[in-house]
């Protein structure tokens, strides 16, 4: 499974794909890409989230109704490997 988490500028994406999300945040995250593209270069990257077990599930954590993105602790999406995405 390969979450995604979208969209910040480039430097904050690399900031968190190399130090890991606030471990007491709710992060947003979803399985498939959206098909909105980035309107602004602060929305440009976003962080994919790799490494995740075939057995993890998302049904787990809430949903937010606005977008319908998961919304998983920053401190089980830092278990995983993480890179930088262009959106």
């Amino acid at each position: 499974m390969v979450l995604y988490h979208c969209c910040t500028s480039y430097e904050i994406s690399t900031d968190i794909a190399r130090s890991g999300f606030f471990p007491r945040d709710q992060v947003r995250v979803t399985e498939h890409l959206s098909e909105e593209q980035a309107r602004t270069p602060d929305e440009s990257h976003g962080v994919v989230v790799l490494a995740v077990p075939w057995d993890f599930r998302l049904n787990g954590y809430p949903r937010d109704s606005a977008t319908g993105e998961h919304l998983v602790p920053g401190h089980v999406l830092n278990l995983f490997e993480r890179a930088v995405w262009s959106v």
